[in-house]
């Protein structure tokens, strides 16, 4: 077994463990998306599942780069803003904007990843 650095990914065992996470991400991601195509309610569980995706998009960068790209950010974004704008009455209106806003800045990060 290689070792390349003291980093927690620093050996040839663990490089790739990133990667399965950020996969599992995804397939959490493709669910929801399905799910929030109809779901009639001010709650979701979209975005934090994106923004944990951002967050070892930004750690591991080339790992995202070779994975995100598998993600549809144009539907997801799409998927989103009609969930809110179905759900906006039901969301209380002091978070309204805050979470839309929230949503297009993980998916604005995202695209930094998303290589075709």
């Amino acid at each position: 077994m290689k070792i390349y650095n003291g980093l927690p990914e620093g050996n040839e065992m663990a490089s790739l463990e990133p990667a399965r996470y950020v996969n599992l991400g995804i397939e959490q991601v493709e669910e929801i998306v399905e799910w929030m195509k109809d779901a009639k309610g001010a709650t979701q569980p979209l975005l934090i599942h994106l923004d944990v995706l951002l967050l070892l998009s930004e750690k591991y960068p080339s790992i995202a780069e070779d994975r995100i790209y598998k993600l549809d950010l144009e539907k997801i974004r799409t998927v989103f803003l009609e969930w809110h704008e179905r759900n906006s009455a039901k969301i209380p209106a002091k978070f309204r904007e805050e979470i839309k806003e929230s949503g297009m800045k993980i998916l604005d990060g995202l695209k930094k990843y998303w290589k075709p």
